[in-house]
Formats: structure tokens, C-alpha cells, sequence
């Protein structure tokens, strides 16, 4: 990567990184210039956008109070919100979870979602009356 950011090509990645040490939790961030932070929650991309917010209201305030499970239903309902908000992505995603034992990653899985509402939609796209 150092390569190729001093010949002006860089890789155009933007990276999240979490993991345990010394007993505490860590979730940091870097980009492709190098610019670093840590939060309790972090989000890249579109979903810095429109997820970040979402993950906000749900966690701070609650970082070491939240249960996996609670966790795992914060992120898919973020992703499923993201996947409204971007309808040409993928409804499909795998969770990755970072304990102090170590870091299992889960199987592919799939949003359920609904679009039996935009029938209803006029006035958008191909559709004017």
C-alpha cells in the first residue's frame, strides 16, 4: 500500500479495525491516506452515511451493557436500512464477531425485505401516471 500511495495510485481503502488487548475492546478506523480514529461505533462508505447514525443512537451510551444478540440485531437492522436506501446493492452479508476469545465470522446470510409497497409509487422513473 506505502508503494503505491508515493507514486499518487493509491488503493482507495477504507478500513475498520476491532479487536481486544489488555482486557479492553478496540475499534478503530484508516483510510488511504492514513487518518485514524476510534469509536464505539464506526461504519464505512454509504454507511457512514446513513448507518452510523443509526448505530449512535442504538449504542453509545450502552457500549458494555449490549449483548451479542442485541448487537447482531442493531447491525442487521442497519444493513436492511442501507439495503433500502441502495436497492442495487446486495441483500446478502456475513457478521463478524470480535470477543476476547477470538473472532468467529457467520455464514452468508439474507435480508428479508418487502417491495410490495412500490407498486403503489407514481411519478418516479418510468412510471408517470
Amino acid at each position: 500500500m506505502y508503494a503505491r500511495r508515493s507514486k499518487m495510485n493509491p488503493l482507495w481503502n477504507s478500513i475498520l479495525v476491532g479487536g481486544w488487548k489488555d482486557g479492553k475492546s478496540f475499534l478503530g478506523y484508516v483510510d488511504l491516506i492514513g487518518t485514524t480514529y476510534s469509536a464505539s461505533t464506526l461504519a464505512t462508505g454509504y454507511g457512514a452515511y446513513i448507518a452510523q447514525p443509526l448505530l449512535r443512537k442504538a449504542v453509545e451510551g450502552r457500549e458494555h451493557e449490549l449483548t451479542e444478540e442485541e448487537g447482531v440485531k442493531i447491525v442487521e437492522e442497519s444493513l436492511k436500512v442501507l439495503f433500502y436506501r441502495d436497492a442495487r446493492s446486495l441483500n446478502k452479508y456475513q457478521i463478524a464477531i470480535v470477543t476476547e476469545k477470538g473472532v468467529s465470522i457467520s455464514d452468508s446470510r439474507v435480508a428479508p425485505t418487502e417491495w410490495s409497497f412500490a407498486e403503489g409509487i407514481r411519478g418516479y422513473g418510468a412510471q408517470t401516471q
